[in-house]
């Protein structure tokens, strides 16, 4: 072994030891006690949410010479709440070649022709991909769930935004109802698209971040598709109750169209005005997840 080996495998394991520290358990669900010495997580601790062995998490942390998966070495940068560059760094610093992401494309396709049916459409619309990520959307949509306003790279899948994002959650009244919902579908989708990219990156993220999203994905729950009423308390705007109804995109059956109807007059008196409503965001026509991470089907 070179000195260069060396100074690397000291880097490296300099590297994970910050990040790991600078978790706090309370953050990933763990009591904090008065016994630890640290703040931040345990190395067996971080090895449990990765989803790795403890002991070859310690040995990677000690930089020992071990077999590293860019599979593996990804739940860890997740786990550790790396950025993207933190992420290429300690990919590079473990000598693994990172898996490349294909940008995120304009939907100019099939996507697109779908436009005029969601502008027109009375109340919120919206088309996901199979793993829920928004791809295109109306104008009154963009208002309610502002689609733009999040920099995470996963900030345009809708299941991510639901369980991470505090406003966004803020817009359901019957939250924890939702919730059971949310991730009873997205269990239910998962078994089309189990070794996924994108739908492993988002659902490690979530197991990640969201003790409540971890507490709901272990119960093995699934839920169907059916419509069902949601009330949405908008900002400057009120409560509205809607019948929440998702359809399969002709020809592409693992794609959504997914309609928020407003289920009563009152309802659809309130979504009238925020049809007319001209301070209201543009519509976006492309909600391609963007960041590094993001992956779109052909």
């Amino acid at each position: 072994m070179t000195s260069a080996d060396d100074k690397r495998r000291r880097e490296l394991r300099d590297f994970l030891m910050a990040h790991r520290n600078s978790i706090s358990p309370a953050s990933v669900g763990l009591p904090t006690g008065k016994r630890r010495r640290t703040a931040g997580l345990r190395r067996e601790e971080l090895a449990t949410v990765a989803g790795v062995s403890a002991t070859w998490y310690t040995w990677l942390e000690q930089g020992r010479d071990i077999k590293v998966s860019a599979d593996t070495l990804g739940r860890i940068a997740v786990a550790l709440r790396l950025t993207p560059t933190d992420t290429a760094y300690l990919f590079s610093l473990a000598l693994v070649a990172q898996p490349k992401s294909v940008p995120a494309a304009r939907p100019t396709g099939w996507q697109q022709s779908f436009q005029p049916l969601l502008d027109a459409f009375r109340g919120p619309a919206l088309i996901v991909d199979p793993c829920w990520d928004v791809e295109v959307f109306n104008r009154i949509a963009d208002h309610i769930f502002r689609f733009a306003e999040h920099s995470d790279p996963l900030a345009r899948n809708h299941m991510w935004r639901f369980f991470m994002d505090p406003q966004r959650r803020a817009l359901y009244v019957d939250r924890k109802t939702v919730a059971e919902a949310a991730a009873g579908i997205y269990r239910a989708a998962y078994a089309r698209s189990v070794g996924d990219p994108r739908f492993e990156e988002v659902l490690r993220s979530l197991m990640v971040g969201s003790e409540e999203f971890r507490t709901l994905w272990a119960a093995q729950h699934t839920a169907p598709l059916t419509p069902e009423r949601i009330r949405l308390l908008i900002p400057q705007l009120g409560e509205v109750t809607v019948s929440s109804t998702r359809l399969s995109v002709p020809g592409r059956d693992d794609y959504l169209i997914v309609l928020l109807p407003p289920a009563d007059k009152a309802s659809a008196a309130l979504m009238d005005r925020l049809s007319d409503d001209r301070e209201a965001p543009s519509a976006r026509r492309s909600a391609a997840p963007r960041g590094p991470l993001a992956r779109r089907r052909s």
